[in-house]
């Protein structure tokens, strides 16, 4: 017991008696500047125009260099459909998106918007069980796509990703800084 005590008593003793550390070195050198936007994140917003044809296979495809647009393996890419538009703001239509996939039932039967992406390009196809061909224009035609390229941290963030407002809101994008693209089919 005694030798306890006195091996209990060296220690805090020796480690009572540590000095404070010493005077702070010279300042290091400045890092890489970050990335601009909003805590360094960087996203991109792209309206594509185009029509869906039996001559495209019912399919548009958009290469992210063709777009001058740089994507990282980790960033998420999500595809709205432009659905319509609801009143105005500041002189402006609101205009209302919907998330891909997005489905519609028929008389002639499903017809149903959806998409693929690599970082290389997004492939936005007619899927269903309806006849592409007898579809009303009003699905085919002059159809408003918006590609949001996202950060996969921002889109971890909470942010309600269904909600093109609220994805524009949370990378502070504004109307005027959505690329606008068009397929000539």
């Amino acid at each position: 017991m005694k030798k306890l005590f006195t091996l209990l008593f060296c220690s805090a003793f020796v480690l009572s008696s540590c000095s404070s550390d010493g005077p702070a070195g010279p300042q290091g050198p400045p890092g890489p500047e970050g990335p601009q936007g909003e805590n360094g994140l960087i996203a991109t917003v792209i309206d594509l125009e185009g029509s869906f044809t039996a001559a495209n296979n019912y399919e548009l495809f958009l290469d992210f260099n063709d777009a001058n647009v740089e994507v990282f393996e980790t960033d998420v890419v999500l595809v709205y459909l432009k659905v319509g538009e609801d009143g105005t703001a500041g002189g402006a239509p609101v205009e209302v998106f919907r998330m891909l996939p997005q489905t519609y039932f028929l008389d002639g039967g499903a017809l149903q918007y959806n998409f693929d992406y690599t970082f290389f390009d997004v492939l936005i196809f007619l899927d269903g069980t309806i006849d592409f061909a007898t579809l009303d224009p009003s699905y085919t035609q002059n159809q408003v796509l918006r590609i949001a390229i996202i950060p996969g941290e921002f889109a971890t963030s909470g942010v309600d990703l269904s909600n093109m407002n609220a994805v524009m809101k949370g990378l502070n994008l504004e109307p005027n800084d959505v690329i606008k693209a068009s397929l000539d089919n």
